[in-house]
């Protein structure tokens, strides 16, 4: 237990400058579903999960592969190496962006997003540079160990984002136009606070040779972050697919368009921000501590122990969200809502998104196998297989599923994923999975995804109903044999003393 607690306690470090980015962006959700229509936010995710897609492209894998050669460059040699990735992601910026910028209406046909909207493309097009400018320094701060430094940058660009959303929205009204200067002014404070770091490294210096380095270290993770997206964004962009009878025979009497169906699946997602949060602090800590302890005699054991105390975790905390999730986004605030009722028809599909998330940090578990086994070529082709279920069932299912073929298509896709890493890992790397104990607790989180799935279908269901299912999620774990009295125990006590 000393070792899981280690895990609790890197967890924690790793990921509080990630999970207070998350929910101050998160912070901007109730907002925005008060200033705008679920058709303008729509209109936003589909253009943010563009520049997502394209921040992949530009970045090139940079990162990765600056972190990587400046371990092996010192002095001038280390400088040299900061210039040539630098300028070259600024060579990348202005090939890229050009065609960017002459092909917003085309991009605005392709998306169904409105001509009055295709400056959006253009703002975009700036976002992705500035951000694109600030990869390597970043980079630099993480091969420095400055974690603080790169926290309070990290930190900060969340804050002026959401002063700038103040400012820009709130005050000065400029709607959709304004959340997109906001990120601008958002992502030019990031470099402004680098500036000391490029002028103590960069240099008139551009070498051939190591752009080809770069280049041939950066690229492999590329496929990777682009099939990632894909899984991630697909299903609001294939949404826009549907033609108006469709949307009349999905949802008759609704007079909804591609664009608030889009903006109810978007607000949607974002409501599922607690399992991303989840499954990106578990990622952080989970890596150092299996390379840590995989030598470890009891190690099969050990890891297959965190699988099932992970997956407790996941059910326990999506079981309450589930619950109260309904309850929570109508809390009064100041005579409004904490999200916009003409969003609150989203909401039964969040516990599917819940569900995807929890299907990730299955799939992060089991990326054990590959790291140890140096076989992270697996990583790649098993997010493209994730990618193609995601393309196929999207295509099959939102014609006739709408809100709910996006979000099964995205259950599958990490189902998919899970399961061949799952394969993959064991054949590398195999861990004492202990069925007996597991597949109780299997049974036990469907079971707690089922209640919050009808909860979430039936509003009105009272709290004596939904504190009846609380206290039957909390004992079933006993009840069927997943847990033992001790590890209930020991875990509660680990608990205290994280929280203490």
């Amino acid at each position: 237990m000393s070792r899981l607690g280690s895990l609790a306690k890197e967890s924690l470090a790793y990921g509080v400058s990630s999970l207070l980015s998350r929910f101050l962006n998160f912070l901007l959700v109730p907002f925005y579903t008060h200033v705008l229509t679920p058709s303008e936010f729509g209109i936003s995710n589909i253009v943010f999960a563009l520049v997502a897609f394209l921040n992949v492209i530009y970045q090139a894998g940079f990162d990765s592969a600056y972190l990587r050669l400046a371990h092996d460059a010192e002095g001038e040699d280390q400088k040299r190496l900061f210039s040539t990735a630098l300028w070259s992601q600024a060579a990348l910026v202005l090939i890229f962006s050009a065609p960017l910028l002459l092909a917003s209406a085309w991009l605005g046909g392709v998306f169904k997003v409105p001509d009055q909207n295709l400056d959006l493309f253009r703002l975009a097009a700036i976002i992705l540079a500035l951000d694109t400018l600030s990869v390597v320094p970043m980079a630099h701060l993480r091969y420095r160990h400055k974690a603080l430094h790169f926290a309070f940058i990290r930190l900060g660009n969340v804050v002026v984002n959401i002063a700038g959303n103040l400012v820009f929205v709130l005050w000065w009204h400029q709607g959709l136009r304004g959340i997109f200067m906001a990120n601008i002014v958002a992502s030019a404070f990031t470099l402004i606070f680098l500036a000391p770091i490029l002028l103590e490294n960069l240099r008139a210096f551009l070498n051939g040779e190591t752009f080809k380095t770069l280049l041939r270290f950066g690229l492999p993770f590329m496929p990777a972050g682009v099939y990632g997206i894909i899984n991630e964004m697909a299903g609001r962009l294939f949404l826009g697919r549907l033609t108006d009878a469709d949307l009349t025979r999905l949802y008759p009497g609704k007079n909804w368009d591609v664009l608030h169906l889009t903006g109810l699946f978007s607000a949607a997602w974002k409501l599922g921000v607690f399992g991303l949060l989840l499954v990106q602090m578990y990622r952080l800590a989970w890596q150092p501590f299996f390379l840590k302890h995989y030598r470890d005699a009891d190690a099969p054991k050990l890891f297959g122990r965190v699988l099932r105390v992970l997956l407790l975790f996941i059910g326990i905390c999506g079981l309450v969200l589930m619950l109260i999730l309904d309850r929570l986004v109508s809390f009064p605030i100041h005579g409004k809502t904490l999200i916009a009722s003409s969003f609150w028809e989203g909401l039964p599909i969040v516990p599917g998104v819940l569900l995807a998330y929890a299907l990730q940090a299955w799939f992060v578990h089991f990326t054990l196998g590959v790291y140890i086994a140096k076989k992270t070529r697996s990583l790649v082709w098993i997010n493209g297989l994730g990618a193609v279920v995601t393309v196929a069932l999207n295509l099959l299912l939102i014609p006739r599923f709408g809100l709910w073929g996006a979000v099964w298509a995205a259950v599958a896709c990490y189902a998919v994923m899970a399961l061949f890493m799952t394969r993959q890992s064991q054949s590398l790397f195999p861990i004492d999975l202990a069925w007996n104990r597991l597949f109780p607790i299997v049974i036990w989180i469907g079971l707690c995804f089922a209640a919050g799935f009808w909860v979430q279908m039936h509003p009105t269901i009272g709290w004596g109903t939904r504190l009846l299912f609380l206290f039957g999620g909390l004992c079933l774990p006993f009840a069927l044999g997943g847990v033992t009295r001790e590890e209930g125990m020991a875990f509660l006590m680990l608990l205290k003393r994280r929280s203490s």
